[in-house]
């Protein structure tokens, strides 16, 4: 099992997230990991340990990540999506930074956009440039989009996927 370090941070450059993962398939522009209930994480709320099996979808040319969510006894729970720079790979961690906004597509079908005022506040403390908070709304309507057409990974057929094998 090779693990890889996951660490997300606030666009000043302060953590938000760090843990490990064990990746599941590593491509040029693609990376695809899996966290189980119980591993350590910390970040910016302290330290604890995950509550879910995670299975995190990561891409290098798109302003989004996503995890597909189950509680631990592998009962669906969400899609969920951080709206965030693209990510990079090197030398054993992956890196993105975090722009606050969320889509939440919930198991039960609800849609739901998270963090909205984080993100403005974020916008004026930070100092996000016009260019990055066009591009994190744009993300954010172009995952709507995908969820809506249930196009893949958005058509919830990860929720089948398990550590060894299809449930």
């Amino acid at each position: 099992m090779k693990l890889f370090n996951v660490h997300s941070t606030k666009y000043d450059g302060g953590d938000h997230y760090r843990y490990q993962a064990q990746i599941i398939r590593e491509e040029p522009d693609f990376m695809l990991l899996y966290k189980a209930p119980g591993e350590p994480m910390s970040g910016y709320r302290g330290s604890f340990p995950a509550k879910y099996h995670t299975l995190e979808f990561y891409w290098s040319k798109h302003y989004y990540n996503m995890s597909v969510v189950w509680y631990a006894d592998w009962k669906p729970r969400m899609h969920y999506v951080n709206i965030a720079t693209p990510a990079t790979w090197h030398d054993g961690t992956l890196r993105f930074i975090d722009l606050d906004l969320d889509v939440v597509w919930f198991a039960n079908g609800r849609v739901v956009l998270d963090d909205e005022d984080e993100f403005e506040q974020h916008q004026i403390k930070y100092g996000y440039p016009q260019e990055l908070i066009a591009q994190a709304w744009e993300s954010t309507y172009d995952v709507r989009a995908l969820i809506a057409k249930r196009a893949p990974p958005f058509d919830g057929n990860a929720y089948s996927w398990r550590p060894n094998g299809p449930a």
